[in-house]
């Protein structure tokens, strides 16, 4: 990001633009007030916030695709600090982006991209095909009650075990626990040797709870014979497509008949330490 300025005067003495940025004019036009300021800031302005000779100042960022010459009146930058912009820009507080979602946070501009990275609020895509729905811990069951079929979602009880039919072509079945968190049972053909089970969460923000998963898969030829994993929850904030995670449980063809897969699951849930 960088500050526009006058101050250098220009061949023809009236005002130009080139690249949003404006040349020429007297010595304070357009300066920018605090008001103003994140307004024409185009990107996150980070200090240091080094300034050329003229005062004209950008972050080290812009200095670097500038070739360190000012966007202003194309002098060397000199990388003398400008401490009181510096404080101008630490001292702006805004709203979080997802304000919207519920979150009531003033965040100063220069926390405002980490805030966000774990904001608690921050919205995850419904893994719906073509739903595009974006929501949060705690809206997810109206949205699955009120604009999916009930045969894209399943509820169940942390530390209770519970029987999940699968079609075999499906790449994930939506489970929702009973605090509104929404896992993911993902189901990837690993040809030619089975499917690869795992779970996902789809959450952002502050993690208060570790989840952790058991699943087991029985032969339908040979019920005595069955096939166990005990796993941690990988988290995510959206799904990105099939791909096992880093555990996950491998399901030999001969387990199950062609069209349908049966499993037995059981999601617990512990307090973060």
């Amino acid at each position: 990001g960088g500050e526009g300025g006058g101050g250098v005067r220009s061949g023809g003495g009236e005002g130009r633009r080139r690249r949003g940025w404006r040349r020429g004019g007297d010595q304070h036009a357009d300066r920018p007030g605090p008001a103003r300021l994140l307004h024409l800031l185009r990107a996150p302005l980070p200090s240091p916030l080094p300034e050329c000779q003229n005062g004209h100042v950008a972050c080290l960022s812009c200095w670097s695709r500038l070739s360190n010459k000012c966007h202003v009146c194309s002098h060397d930058a000199i990388f003398a600090r400008n401490i009181a912009l510096e404080k101008i820009v630490e001292s702006i507080k805004s709203s979080c982006a997802y304000a919207k979602w519920g979150c009531c946070e003033l965040v100063s501009y220069t926390q405002r991209n980490t805030h966000e990275e774990t904001c608690l609020f921050a919205p995850s895509t419904c893994p719906i095909p073509g739903c595009g729905y974006r929501g949060f811990t705690g809206r997810w069951s109206g949205h699955f009650l009120v604009d999916h079929h009930s045969a894209d979602f399943l509820h169940f009880v942390y530390g209770q075990p519970f029987e999940v039919n699968l079609e075999a072509s499906l790449p994930f079945l939506v489970l929702l626990g009973e605090d509104d968190h929404l896992f993911l049972l993902l189901n990837k053909n690993m040809t030619p040797f089975g499917h690869a089970f795992s779970v996902v969460c789809l959450r952002t923000g502050d993690l208060n709870w570790k989840f952790s998963y058991e699943i087991e898969a029985a032969s339908t030829r040979n019920p005595e014979n069955c096939l166990q994993l005990k796993a941690s929850v990988t988290n995510a904030k959206e799904w990105a497509g099939l791909r096992p995670t880093k555990a996950f449980l491998l399901v030999p063809y001969d387990f199950c008949s062609s069209t349908n897969l049966t499993l037995n699951l059981s999601i617990g849930r512990s307090a973060s330490v």
